[in-house]
């Protein structure tokens, strides 16, 4: 049987809306492929080797514990910026997203540094953005489906989007698009979590992942994961219209 094997980053910290759901995810899909998965739980105390693993996951956290993972993150930076180089899956969500651009400033006006992988600067503002989210994604013809619940702001932001917005909100509260995506990595404020409330998406990126590793790929759906995710979008457009 071929394996997959998965690092779950900071997983005792960045898990504050259960976000591990994310992990369970990726673990029923790759297992309806008759795949393996082997799913390592990494934190401050490991010394994580990023050439051991085939995706690596990082979730949402409170802001304590932001901080921690901010200090403890930047020692590898070499490690990401190489593993993101040679194609490695990153899924990156919630504010966890903010450890990749070039600085993180508090409402303090006080700038932390940060992994400065990506080109773009996150704001700590007084204001909470909260809701729920549609947006839209071009390698798949179903809507993306979310919550987000977040004090921060992207701007100054040069990479290309991952997601393009239909309801909700991007970068700020004036975007249209929101997200980072750059060779595998993928990043998004977007909690749920993501890939339990969006199946297609995650079948887009287990279809990605097995190709990667030269599997033959056969399409896999759940019908409750699909049926579920129907449900909820319908009653979000009912909720739009007022009935």
């Amino acid at each position: 049987m071929e394996t997959i094997k998965i690092a779950h980053l900071y997983y005792d910290l960045m898990n504050l809306y259960g976000e591990h759901g994310n992990i369970l995810a990726l673990i029923k899909h790759l297992e309806g492929h008759n795949i393996k998965p082997i799913v390592h739980y990494l934190s401050l105390e490991d010394n994580i080797d990023f050439t051991k693993y085939d995706i690596f996951y990082l979730g949402s956290g409170s802001h304590p514990s932001f901080e921690l993972v901010r200090k403890d993150i930047l020692k590898y930076k070499k490690a990401i910026k190489e593993a993101i180089k040679q194609n490695k899956f990153f899924i990156v969500t919630g504010n966890s997203l903010d450890l990749f651009g070039r600085s993180f400033n508090t409402l303090d006006e006080e700038e932390e540094t940060t992994l400065d992988l990506f080109q773009f600067e996150s704001f700590q503002t007084n204001e909470r953005i909260v809701g729920e989210q549609t947006l839209t994604f071009p390698k798949i013809n179903a809507e993306i489906i979310g919550f987000q619940n977040r004090d921060t702001i992207m701007r100054f932001v040069k990479e290309k989007h991952l997601f393009d917005v239909k309801k909700g909100t991007g970068y700020t509260s004036k975007s249209i698009v929101e997200g980072i995506i750059k060779n595998h990595f993928y990043g998004t404020y977007l909690l749920g979590p993501i890939l339990i409330r969006n199946p297609y998406f995650t079948e887009y990126l287990i279809e990605q992942i097995i190709k990667q590793k030269n599997i033959a790929y056969t399409e896999y759906q759940d019908e409750l994961e699909i049926k579920a995710y129907e449900e909820y979008r319908k009653n979000m457009l009912n909720e739009k219209s007022g009935n």
